[in-house]
């Protein structure tokens, strides 16, 4: 297969792994995850007596099918960027037994940042394994917390061209949940000239984090420079159906034959 035919998934905020996991290579996790929604999801409607929701419901078992019966192989490599080890390592191990995972154990600065490369506190919240460069209105737990890397996206970019890990006109993918540190990435897309061919995820923490200018100008760049973005959450099926089209029309020409 050419090599223009091969997909990048640059994973930002990676956590478990979650999005890359339901998307390319569903396991025993995904299943659960699943299950447990659609059975909630039953037992509510059965106990609102919400026949029509009932009926709805059916559709979900279109999930069932496209994610964990339906067969495709890709030729892709992952570049997985999480400053948490301690969470995402054996998932990163455990997805490398399938296809070519770099993983970069730093964070990402955001769009406010004075310098390329900082070294930043890495805040943990009670009840939760997610971390953040940034303070959240959630009380934190300070005996998780640590000190970590913290790059620019741009920079990093070009170190990944440099070392001959990707090309700097590749087609790639971006995940991101990177915990406020979106814009900064966004930003840097534009000044480099990158396009991803679709951003999925979320990008709520640039409003909750930096306010309602910042959430704006992130979707101002995301409307010159012609990217789509769409919320999804591995943790989320509800999410999950409406990526299936989506996936099709994004992805499908680096699926294998």
């Amino acid at each position: 297969m050419s090599k223009n035919k091969e997909l990048t998934i640059i994973d930002i905020g990676s956590h478990k792994l979650e999005e890359i996991f339901i998307l390319f290579y569903p396991g025993i996790d995904q299943f659960l995850i699943y299950i447990k929604w659609l059975l909630l999801k039953v037992v509510m409607a059965i106990k609102n007596l919400d026949f029509i929701k009932l009926l709805r419901i059916r559709k979900q078992f279109e999930i069932f099918k496209y994610y964990f019966f339906d067969k495709r192989s890709y030729n892709i490599k992952i570049i997985s960027i999480e400053p948490n080890i301690d969470v995402s390592y054996k998932f990163v191990k455990r997805l490398s037994k399938k296809f070519p995972v770099y993983y970069i154990p730093v964070a990402i600065l955001g769009h406010n940042a004075k310098n390329k490369m900082e070294l930043k506190k890495l805040f943990f919240y009670d009840h939760t394994t997610s971390s953040s460069i940034y303070i959240k209105d959630r009380p934190i737990d300070e005996g998780k917390s640590k000190v970590c890397v913290a790059i620019k996206f741009g920079i990093l970019w070009d170190e990944l061209v440099k070392e001959n890990i990707i090309e700097e006109s590749i087609p790639f993918l971006l995940r991101m949940n990177c915990e406020g540190s979106e814009l900064g990435v966004i930003e840097d897309c534009r000044k480099k000239n990158l396009k991803p061919i679709c951003i999925i995820g979320s990008l709520g923490d640039i409003g909750k984090i930096h306010g309602k200018n910042a959430n704006s100008q992130s979707e101002s760049i995301l409307e010159e420079m012609n990217i789509p973005y769409f919320y999804f959450k591995g943790t989320d099926p509800s999410t999950w159906h409406e990526m299936i089209d989506i996936w099709e029309n994004y992805v499908s020409k680096y699926f294998k034959n």
